[in-house]
């Protein structure tokens, strides 16, 4: 994954994470991960942390990505455990945005709560 969309992908799923007006522990320290995972620099992180509440979706161009973006959105999500209406409604928007129906983000979400345990 090259840098450009993988800043994309990282500023796609900070934005769920501050969806809810808050970035909780878990959620930094996940997005920690994921940034160090990806390769980023530590500036390019807190830049996009910091301007977390104006950030725009940006949809991927190929399916992998697409259903990568939509998974980290559920985990980001369902970080302490559980997903909340509010975060549920999110994710909805967000697979509509990549084309994907409830059916399939439901389908994504169980497997994520499977994977949890």
């Amino acid at each position: 994954m090259e840098k450009k969309i993988k800043l994309e992908h990282f500023a796609n799923i900070v934005a769920v994470a501050a969806s809810d007006g808050v970035i909780s522990n878990e959620e930094l320290e996940l997005l920690k991960d994921r940034a160090i995972e990806y390769g980023l620099n530590e500036k390019d992180v807190n830049d996009l942390i910091d301007s977390a509440e104006s950030l725009e979706f940006i949809i991927p161009m190929n399916l992998v990505e697409k259903e990568d973006q939509l998974s980290e959105a559920v985990l980001m999500s369902m970080i302490d455990g559980e997903i909340h209406q509010h975060e549920y409604k999110i994710c909805l928007k967000i697979a509509e945005k990549l084309g994907f129906d409830e059916k399939y983000l439901n389908h994504i979400v169980e497997l994520s709560k499977k994977l949890s345990r």
